[in-house]
């Protein structure tokens, strides 16, 4: 009688997890060789580039007055996280296989996307507020502050990602829950969407702001209207009607104080304001290259291991098999993300020539 009830529930518990085709416990930590050289590759060429970002960010004093360098450190570390379980995997394939030293890869698996998404998410927030709303965010938004809300955003993911272990609801070993795949997959693509959304949010309020900046009324005089060329740019010259109450026969504006003895007479003079079309193209460009690249590293990095989960999830509830034939693939989905954390550091410090001199400074001793 107790032996039946120890394989009823030993069945149970295995349809709880991912097995191999043999019926085998999957091991979510085995690599082949072209896995480990890609890994290989990838570590010594992100780790001291994300290292020496992270080390000039936080060793000059100059980029910790704007929030948004904080925000790019908080999305460096992430960078960063994305090496622990590959040099987990590393260990473990080259000289140390060990029940637990899988156990921290299964730890680990689905925190650094999280935390990558995480941080994203809130360096949009943080320039859709200052685009929008230029005083509260130059009011409310200090170095500190964004340091205590990364700090806990990123603990509140780690919390909400491994809740199955922290509750208890699963043991830790090296196994995949299926449950705590579900529990990945909903977070990841919750801020999938959510970093997406917000993307194409702040590209559309970028392009507002520059067809606003760009909306000039001259006057109705075409003789103020200039267009001129200044080192192989084009710039567009307008004077502005007096911003003024003129006179009409002195041409003189008369302004009164709050003060009843006094009164300011002035002649009144036309506003010029340079229009650099150049300028307001390379700003578009910008912005449209900001939206490619951040769209691009949410696709590369959240979308391949979410579809795999999803797909694998479906094809459980749809065949009602083990769906075995999924498990070659789940290493390259999971680790693609490897391959955008080494480009996307060299996308900023092409973007950034303040970050690109720092570091170029922090290399020879500046």
């Amino acid at each position: 009688m107790n032996s039946s009830i120890n394989n009823s529930s030993s069945s149970a518990g295995r349809e709880d997890i991912v097995l191999t085709g043999s019926g085998q416990v999957f091991n979510p930590i085995d690599i082949d060789t072209i896995l480990l050289v890609g890994h290989i590759v990838c570590c010594c060429i992100g780790i001291p580039l994300n290292m020496s970002i992270a080390i000039a960010i936080i060793r000059f004093r100059r980029f910790h007055r704007k929030p948004r360098n904080i925000f790019l450190l908080g999305i460096i570390f992430s960078y960063l996280a994305f090496f622990i379980p590959a040099a987990v995997k590393l260990i473990y394939s080259g000289f140390y296989p060990e029940e637990s030293l899988c156990q921290v890869y299964v730890a680990l698996a689905g925190v650094p996307q999280g935390l990558l998404s995480v941080n994203m998410l809130l360096a949009l927030a943080d320039r859709y507020l200052a685009i929008n709303h230029p005083l509260l965010h130059r009011e409310k938004m200090t170095v500190r502050f964004a340091s205590i809300v990364i700090i806990l955003s990123s603990i509140s993911t780690v919390f909400f990602l491994k809740f199955v272990y922290i509750a208890g609801l699963a043991p830790l070993r090296c196994e995949v829950w299926l449950v705590h795949a579900k529990i990945i997959l909903m977070i990841l693509t919750l801020l999938f969407l959510l970093c997406t959304a917000l993307n194409f949010i702040v590209y559309r309020q970028t392009k507002i702001l520059l067809s606003e900046s760009r909306m000039i009324c001259p006057s109705a005089d075409d003789g103020r209207h200039h267009i001129v060329t200044v080192d192989g740019q084009q710039i567009e010259w307008i004077e502005l009607a007096t911003i003024a109450n003129e006179s009409s026969n002195t041409g003189m504006s008369t302004c009164v104080t709050n003060d009843n003895s006094t009164t300011t007479t002035t002649t009144a003079r036309p506003i010029s304001i340079h229009v650099n079309r150049r300028k307001f193209g390379q700003l578009e460009i910008e912005a449209t290259c900001t939206l490619i690249t951040g769209v691009t590293s949410l696709v590369v990095t959240s979308l391949p291991p979410t579809i795999f989960v999803s797909s694998f999830l479906a094809c459980r509830i749809i065949s009602q098999s083990d769906c075995s034939h999924f498990n070659w693939l789940a290493p390259y989905m999971i680790e693609l993300g490897l391959i955008n954390i080494v480009f996307s550091p060299l996308i900023f410090l092409k973007r950034n020539k303040e970050l690109r001199s720092a570091l170029t400074c922090q290399f020879y001793r500046c």
